[in-house]
């Protein structure tokens, strides 16, 4: 079993204030396979609930992560400081003491509330590990106190896991950090090909596979462990589209994973192709709104929502498909300030639909909003609105 102890630097923020019923110091430790726990602790309000995965089941090679939660700590001039251990349990009796680094933190709002711990545990079972239910217990001392709590939790090293249907996988992958499901990602890749004839019939000449194929670039840049088993399919496919969108994932994925495509079909790639599509640095075109979503419902983090939020700057000098339709002879400009309130548009509209489904979409943006991380003042009103928050603009420029 390979382990890594991983130190996040941040100010741990509070996100909620109910355990300030508890009077005792306590720790939970949480098994997850979700990458975005250390963003939700930083990037949403206190008393916001964050989306905490649990995983009971994984197999070789799989990564995932001991997170530690802590509440009714006892604080001193504004600051906890903490200390212990996690110990591992393998299913044989063979136990394994990871000493936990002595950590001051400040701490702000509420200290009674739930905050993270800034050491995590990054867990892969490799072939030699013994099948079956693997332990993990934390002991976390408050050593402003003295007290200490202790908290375990289970999961189990199996062979393999059970696969969905072709096309659950493929509605679990568009849901995937609130689930994390890499095993789903192949069966997930063979219903997306299958739905392609589909997908070509309702966009007709708007034709556009990159934003489905970003599910699959992010998931596996997440999951390495499924590099091998995606390539060598994509390998044996003999539909020459259906194996150059395979090979468009892989080719990005790093230029040592490129490799393992033909070399005729590398060469294709970059003729069609001059920069990753999947890495967004700015949104500048409608579809990219949709690359950044994938990377969204893989990760879960705040990153590309944020392109997405930025997108609405757009509108600031733009026109509507109506107004467009009025001009007699539309001249380049015209047809730029329209592309830009499409863009603002379609931003807007994805914003609105999706903070309704994912409440994370809301926190982020709501934090980001009461914090004055969004600095464009039009942006900020026109954020607030998208996600149903009331706000105006006062003249300083500050949102309230």
């Amino acid at each position: 079993m390979k382990t890594f102890l991983t130190v996040v630097l941040l100010l741990f923020l509070v996100f909620s204030g109910s355990a300030a019923k508890t009077p005792e110091f306590t720790a939970k430790i949480i098994l997850t396979k979700a990458v975005n726990i250390e963003d939700q602790f930083r990037y949403i309000l206190p008393g916001r609930p964050p989306v905490f995965p649990q995983v009971t089941k994984v197999v070789c090679g799989e990564r995932f992560f001991v997170e530690i939660v802590f509440f009714n700590a006892s604080a001193k001039n504004g600051s906890v400081l903490l200390g212990g251990k996690i110990t591992t349990s393998a299913p044989g009796g063979k136990k394994e003491v990871i000493k936990l680094k002595e950590r001051s933190m400040k701490v702000t709002g509420n200290t009674k509330g739930v905050f993270l711990f800034p050491q995590s545990l990054c867990v892969t079972f490799e072939p030699k590990d013994p099948k079956g239910p693997h332990t993990f217990e934390v002991e976390l001392t408050d050593k402003n106190t003295g007290k200490t709590s202790r908290s375990a939790a289970k999961l189990e090293y199996v062979k393999s896991i059970p696969p969905l249907s072709e096309a659950e996988a493929l509605k679990k992958l568009g849901n995937y950090y609130r689930a994390p499901c890499p095993q789903e990602i192949l069966p997930a890749f063979r219903a997306y090909l299958k739905n392609i004839p589909a997908q070509k019939k309702r966009e007709k000449r708007n034709f556009n596979p990159l934003p489905q194929l970003a599910l699959f670039y992010f998931s596996l840049k997440e999951n390495p462990q499924y590099i091998d088993a995606f390539a060598a399919y994509v390998a044996k496919l003999t539909n020459k589209e259906h194996r150059m969108m395979g090979g468009i994932i892989l080719n990005f994925l790093s230029p040592e994973i490129a490799q393992k495509l033909p070399a005729a079909e590398r060469e294709q790639i970059k003729r069609s192709m001059n920069s990753n599509p999947f890495e967004i640095k700015k949104v500048l075109a409608p579809w990219h709104l949709d690359i950044c979503w994938a990377e969204f419902f893989i990760r879960g983090t705040r990153a590309p929502l944020l392109k997405i939020v930025d997108a609405l700057s757009f509108g600031k000098n733009s026109i509507s498909i109506p107004e467009f339709k009025k001009i007699a002879k539309p001249t380049r400009e015209d047809r730029r300030k329209l592309f830009s309130g499409l863009i603002a548009m379609a931003s807007q509209w994805s914003i609105n639909s999706l903070a309704k489904q994912h409440h994370l979409v809301r926190y982020y943006i709501e934090a980001a909003l009461q914090r004055g991380e969004i600095k464009d003042p039009f942006v900020r009103a026109v954020a607030a609105k998208a996600i149903g928050l009331k706000v105006r603009i006062v003249p300083s420029g500050k949102t309230i």
